[in-house]
């Protein structure tokens, strides 16, 4: 890449459209460097440093990625520079510039305001499954990403949206041809890829979304603890990358425990539901050195997105956001009010009204404050599309139901239902959802306090 490219420089791609750069997103890698559009916020440009990797480049515009949140290329640059064309969403910028500041900033900054004004733990969640749901998708059409770490990741400027992206598709692979030149972003490393033991894979893939993820919601690296900090800086580093040290989490070996009453070792344990903690110790325990014990990104994205979707807000409004099974905010002390909770299950048929309840496919808590939204996930567990299938919107004493066109919201009778009265603790109300082409469900709606 010649040295005098920098922002403000015009490239042109190849069907003639010129570009001007403008602001570097996140930090040079060592394949290249990612700039805006001067004037269009849709789109990225990567510059590569090496013209030889356009070969590359071409390779993966021929890949089946058409519906995934990730940046792949439009159109190849050659004049004025060698790279690529992308599209990105507007008003955006790199995790580790908002989530990760004991990696990319002051020490100082990761405390409990900076947590919450970052968008809580209901934030990071949706964040990490939008992550899991982008990597699900790409393993599904026998792809890897293979090097996933927080420069890669966009997410949104608006601390009250969580739209999420990946770029730098340079490095996708396939089973059939995999790189093995790409060892891995320092901290965000998989083991068999440092000692070259393997090539990429989903499951190195799995593993890396396991690090992001948990050093987003708990502010450290799953194998940094006490064993770790014992070490100087590069000794940890390495024995961290190369998998050697406990799980911090680890049932058997206690050796790496987090920092006591450190704030993460209190965000240990609240802002990893049980599930999560269960796909952790099978992370970084069973599967640390054996990737074929290590659940896939599709586990991931189903349990962050249940976990997500059982996250309350503070009744007193500190700000704070939590699981809704814990009795009081952790932040402010303010107890937990009972929650609203929309469990979908398969339809009962002739006995949908019994007593005895088939099993539940997902649940949900309802906010008092704004709009809820079930899709595809929730009512039949597809990631088709993330249009809202059935809406509840909070009025007074109750909710409004909306559906989707083509799906219909009934009673046991058959009777259209567009509103609901707010339940009472210990009694609920059920309505049906049909759709045609789809199998029928049953969305139960009870009130729930905290355990």
């Amino acid at each position: 890449m010649p040295s005098d490219i920098r922002t403000g420089s015009l490239v042109r791609d190849d069907t003639g459209i010129e570009y001007v750069l403008g602001d570097v997103i996140g930090k040079p890698g060592a394949q290249g460097i990612v700039y805006r559009v001067e004037g269009q916020p849709g789109f990225a440009i990567k510059l590569l440093k090496r013209e030889s990797d356009l070969a590359r480049i071409e390779a993966v515009r021929r890949l089946p990625l058409d519906g995934l949140r990730l940046s792949q290329p439009l159109s190849l640059i050659r004049d004025g520079g060698t790279g690529y064309l992308m599209p990105l969403a507007g008003d955006m910028k790199p995790l580790a510039d908002p989530y990760l500041p004991r990696e990319f900033g002051p020490r100082e900054t990761s405390g409990v305001d900076w947590y919450r004004d970052t968008g809580g733990l209901r934030r990071r969640l949706a964040i990490a499954a939008n992550v899991a749901q982008c990597l699900a998708s790409l393993h599904e059409r026998g792809l890897a990403y293979v090097d996933l770490n927080p420069n890669n990741v966009m997410v949104s400027d608006d601390v009250y949206r969580d739209d999420t992206w990946l770029i730098d598709t340079d490095n996708l692979t396939s089973r059939a041809n995999p790189k093995w030149d790409i060892v891995g972003f320092p901290g965000y490393a998989v083991p068999e890829r440092v000692t070259r033991k393997a090539p990429p894979s989903t499951l190195a893939d799995a593993y890396t979304l396991a690090i992001v993820a948990f050093r987003m919601l708990v502010l450290r690296h799953p194998l940094e603890g006490a064993a770790a900090d014992a070490l100087d800086g590069d000794e940890a580093a390495d024995a961290i990358n190369t998998g050697l040290l406990a799980y911090v989490g680890d049932l058997v070996d206690d050796s790496n425990r987090l920092p006591a009453r450190s704030m993460s070792s209190k965000l240990f344990e609240l802002a990893l539901s049980r599930r999560i903690h269960g796909l952790l110790r099978e992370t970084f325990a069973d599967g640390r050195l054996d990737p074929l014990k290590r659940p896939g990104a599709g586990r991931w994205r189903d349990a962050l997105w249940l976990a997500h979707d059982n996250v309350v807000d503070c009744a007193a409004r500190c700000g704070w956001s939590y699981f809704r099974l814990v009795r009081s905010c952790p932040a402010c002390g303010a107890a937990t009010q009972p929650v609203v909770l929309a469990t979908v299950f398969p339809a009962w048929g002739e006995t949908e009204w019994a007593d005895v309840d088939p099993q539940a496919r997902d649940s949900l808590t309802l906010s008092s404050d704004r709009p809820t939204e079930l899709g595809e996930r929730h009512l039949w567990g597809a990631y088709r599309s993330t249009d809202p299938q059935v809406t509840f919107r909070p009025v007074s004493k109750g909710f409004e139901l909306s559906a989707s066109e083509g799906l219909h919201v009934t009673d046991g009778a058959g009777k259209k239902v567009a509103r609901i009265p707010y339940p009472e603790t210990r009694k609920e109300y059920r309505v049906r959802i049909e759709a045609s082409g789809r199998p029928t469900r049953t969305i139960r709606i009870t009130a729930v306090e905290s355990r």
